[in-house]
């Protein structure tokens, strides 16, 4: 069985770039790495069609990182967010803690 991998690039204010598994194998790396740095309270945009698989601890992981830049007075937005994240932002009534803009209905 072949491990997840998942990958966090920051590209300069507030921008940054989530690619690989979002899912309960990589979710603690992912936080760790957005704790070592910046990201955690001041992103803005986090781009995430590279993001090939996910489960309920990535959407987790948006909405509390989402909310951790909230707090900080930031508004970070989530880019081009994968269907299989979409579907479970929907049925977890998760969408209006996920969603940036109008694209999650």
């Amino acid at each position: 069985m072949q491990r997840a991998t998942a990958q966090l690039a920051e590209r300069g204010d507030g921008r940054c770039v989530l690619s690989g598994a979002l899912t309960l194998e990589t979710v603690p790396w992912l936080w760790r790495q957005l704790e070592a740095g910046p990201l955690l309270r001041a992103a803005r945009s986090a781009e995430l069609s590279g993001v090939t698989d996910s489960d309920s601890a990535g959407l987790a992981l948006l909405v509390t990182w989402r909310a951790s830049c909230k707090g900080a007075g930031a508004e970070l937005r989530f880019e081009n967010v994968p269907e299989q994240l979409l579907a479970l932002a929907r049925l977890t009534d998760a969408q209006s803690l996920l969603a940036s803009d109008a694209a999650i209905a």
